[in-house]
This record gives C-alpha cells, structure tokens and sequence, in this order.
C-alpha cells in the first residue's frame, strides 16, 4: 500500500512539474480567450508547488519503508523521480540537451527504476533481473510520451529544447512515432520467451501493434490536435498492454 501510495505521488508530482516547466515563461491567456467548454490551464507557480507537495508525498512513504526494507527503496525512487523532474528542464534538461537523452530519462525511470523500486520494497536490495524485466514497460512508456514533441512545439521553442521533432526533422520524428510501440512489442515477447513475464505476456503485444498502426496511419500533414488524439490512444493501448503484463506476472507467479 504504501508503494503505491509513493508511486503514483511521485508520478503526479513529476508530471505536474513537468507542465510547471512548460509553462514557465509563458505569457497569461488573454481574458475571453478561452472559451467555456476548455480547461483553464494550470499556470507554472501552481504546478510547481503541486508537484513538490507530491514529490515530498513520495519521499514521506520512501522514508516509511527504510525500517521495513531498508534504504534501497528510496534510493531508486530519488533516481527516477531526479531524472523524471529534470527531463523537460531549461538548459540541463534531458529533453534540452537532445541526442535522445529524454527517451532515455523516460525508458530508466519508468521501466528499470521502477521495477527496481518494486522489488527493493519486498527483497531489500535491487537485481539485474528486476532492471531487466522493467525494461519493456520503460519503452512503452517511452512510446506513449514520445508524442508530446509533437504537442509541446511552443514549449521546446521558448527553451531550445533539442527535441527529435528539432533535430531529425518532422519525418523522420514520426518514423520513430511508429516505431517505438512496435520496439516496445518485441520487448515485451523477449521477456516473455525469457521467462521474465510468464507467456501470457504476449498479448501485451496487441495493443502495442495497435497504437504503431494509428501512428503509421496519420497524415503526413498531420497537425498537433492529430498528435494530441494519437497520444491518447497511446495512453490507452499502453496501460492496456501493461494491464496484460501485470496479470501474465501474476499468473506466472501466484504467490
């Protein structure tokens, strides 16, 4: 319980932070400019201060499991919770710096590190196998959130981010759109034929193909509301694919 207390706090926390350095910087909308029926966006003093309130959340519940199993626990989650804040950061950050540090910041904390964290939690120490099983959830993560280079331009602009949108150019940026579920499918089947998920897993990979195909299927002059709907379809086929691999783990492992 008290895991995934921290878990989705740091989550919460990470990702508003992560809105807090987009809108840092930007001009307030102009009063009437937003119509009824859109949300009011959260302005970069409130996300900041949210994300922390959530990321101290997190660190409570770190701290709470030290006697119960040590300090490793906390010290992976201080890992993926610095690279995840630090990932859309101006200047220093993973995103910003570019030659694909932000995919990579993305695959750690979220796959590894918090496969690590998981296991540290009822073990005491981490494993190459923990890092090794966390892997294909870190590039499905990596997948769903590769299309926010498509839907943050005006962020990454006002900060130089060197984003694969910036760099490669939008073509070939989408070719990676298209290619990362499917990078993430033959993961997922690698694990599972490792033994890692248990065979069941496979079926993770439907979803996955899925959300490559809707990629693959966007026009090439595809505006940022495109992007912004694939996005969310991503989401849905990825937590689909990751439901498939709890349930294949605990099928494989009942105890």
């Amino acid at each position: 319980m008290i895991v995934t207390l921290g878990a989705l706090a740091a989550g919460c926390g990470v990702n508003l932070i992560d809105n807090g350095w987009d809108r840092l910087g930007e001009p307030p909308p102009e009063a009437g400019s937003l119509t009824s029926d859109e949300d009011w966006p959260i302005g970069s003093r409130d996300s900041f201060v949210a994300g922390g309130a959530a990321i101290v959340l997190a660190t409570i519940c770190g701290i709470g499991l030290v006697p119960l199993s040590g300090s490793a626990t906390l010290s992976y989650g201080f890992v993926a919770v610095t690279l995840g804040v630090l990932r859309r950061a101006p200047i220093v950050g993973a995103d910003t710096l570019g030659w694909g540090l932000g995919e990579l910041a993305t695959l750690l904390a979220l796959g590894p590190l918090a496969a690590l964290v998981g296991f540290a939690s009822q073990a005491g120490a981490g494993s190459s196998g923990a890092f090794l099983a966390g892997l294909p959830a870190g590039l499905i993560a990596a997948a769903v959130l590769f299309a926010r280079h498509f839907t943050q331009r005006d962020a990454d602009a006002r900060w130089a981010r060197m984003t694969p949108v910036v760099s490669l150019g939008e073509g070939q940026a989408h070719l990676a759109l298209i290619a990362l579920p499917g990078l993430a499918a033959g993961a997922v089947v690698i694990a599972a034929r490792a033994g890692e998920y248990g065979p069941w897993a496979s079926l993770a990979v439907v979803p996955l193909l899925a959300a490559a195909l809707a990629a693959w299927r966007l026009p090439d002059s595809a505006v940022e509301a495109d992007y912004a709907l694939w996005e969310r379809w991503a989401l849905g086929c990825g937590a689909a694919a990751l439901v498939a691999v709890v349930v294949a783990l605990r099928i494989a492992s009942p105890d």
